[in-house]
């Protein structure tokens, strides 16, 4: 059987046949080169039509949607209107970066039509086709000839290059991979997997950062697995399976380049191994460690975010619980360590004292949207000295603060 999924592809096989340029680019499939009329007087160019393309078994799977993105300026008619109004559901003056090295300036949305209702295109011949028909079909009317011409047989370009043992298509299918490759060449610490980092493994493992390493000395028991990311089955808790080599076997599902495990425990004072870290996700449960963390990761200028929630039993009956989860982004590069504790920093402060998923979820959540916003793929409006994200558990309020002298 061929290696290519474009031969195990009916559709995909017949376009290639009807001598149609195409080329796979990840999980995009660009139909190159299509002829069109850019203006009114109806001078041709050409263009690249670009779609998000499935692949679940090896062959193509039916398209995900009806639209298309478009690397060209709006088409013309042949009698010199414009399709933009009929055609576009995006447009993008300045272009949007799909990533892959492709620009949209255009998204197309156009379904067929069947006995007058609206209907998903059967396969990806008849969505080329018919994008193709509308568009390069005008350009056919005022120059004849272009059409065939734009047929080139040649045998399709490519590469599927991946982190995953599978394409992310998600990112694709939104043409979201241009934002998504500004942390391909982060180097991501996650210290303590046993509560909070085991959801922040969860998230950034299904990211496409370069590297991602574990680090966590314990072996994995009985309460953590009511408390982490994932089903720990009965034979693998009480022995000596390391919380760390219990991620990577599991993550291995889905990607195993990248991802590094530590049976030691990280602390600030082994500056060569921060050092080679970009970011750094801090969820231990000693408060005292975190601080000298955070203060390591600032004399070197490394960003780096700490999670933590605390939570008490109380209530007028002590029947309930109550607490907060706390994200701390207070990255001073080049500041002079400092990781003493504060007096409400005490040792019998509540941050690890009790943990439920939820809450280490949340806080693994909203450390990582902190994390994107920083490094640029979510929108950042925060105030620039903001350095503390704190929700109430109790209130479900959540508060923004000011720790500190932000340029100290």
């Amino acid at each position: 059987m061929s290696s290519s999924p474009i031969d195990r592809s009916g559709d995909l096989k017949a376009l290639t046949e009807a001598r149609c340029p195409l080329e796979l680019r990840g999980a995009y499939l660009i139909v190159k080169n299509v002829p069109y009329l850019k203006n009114a007087a109806g001078k041709l160019a050409s263009a690249d039509m670009v779609m998000s393309i499935e692949f679940p078994d090896g062959s193509a799977a039916p398209p995900g949607d009806h639209t298309v993105w478009w690397t060209g300026k709006p088409p013309f008619r042949a009698d010199g209107s414009s399709m933009e109004s009929d055609l576009s559901c995006g447009a993008w003056k300045e272009g949007r970066d799909l990533g892959e090295g492709l620009t949209a300036y255009m998204q197309w949305s156009r379904k067929p039509v069947t006995n007058g209702k609206k209907r998903a295109y059967v396969d990806y011949e008849e969505k080329v086709t018919t994008y193709i028909a509308e568009v390069a079909g005008q350009a056919d009317i005022r120059h004849p000839g272009v059409l065939e011409a734009a047929k080139t047989g040649e045998v399709p370009t490519i590469t599927l290059k991946s982190r995953f043992k599978y394409m992310d298509t998600n990112t694709y299918r939104y043409g979201l991979k241009g934002i998504e490759e500004r942390i391909e060449d982060e180097i991501v610490a996650i210290v303590g997997v046993g509560g909070t980092g085991s959801y922040l493994m969860d998230i950034l493992a299904k990211t496409n950062v370069k590297e991602l390493h574990l680090f966590d000395a314990d072996v994995l028991k009985q309460h953590n697995a009511f408390r982490m990311c994932g089903a720990v089955r009965i034979e693998e808790l009480g022995g000596s399976c390391a919380k760390v080599d219990w991620f990577r076997r599991t993550y291995s599902a889905i990607r195993e380049e990248g991802i590094h495990v530590h049976t030691d425990e990280l602390t600030g004072d082994r500056r060569d191994i921060l050092a080679k870290f970009t970011t750094v996700f801090i969820a231990v449960d000693d408060l005292a460690v975190r601080r000298n963390l955070q203060a390591a990761c600032n004399e070197l200028g490394i960003y780096h975010l700490s999670v933590g929630i605390g939570v008490e039993v109380e209530g007028e009956s002590n029947d309930q619980l109550g607490g907060n989860v706390k994200v701390e982004t207070a990255f001073r590069p080049g500041r002079p360590p400092t990781s003493e504790l504060t007096p409400e920093e005490g040792p019998d402060q509540a941050y690890g004292i009790v943990q439920t998923a939820e809450l280490n979820m949340l806080g693994a959540a909203l450390a990582v949207v902190e994390w994107k916003a920083r490094v640029g793929i979510y929108r950042n409006d925060r105030p620039h000295d903001m350095d503390t994200v704190l929700v109430s558990a109790s209130t479900g309020r959540l508060l923004q603060d000011r720790k500190g002298d932000s340029t100290a």
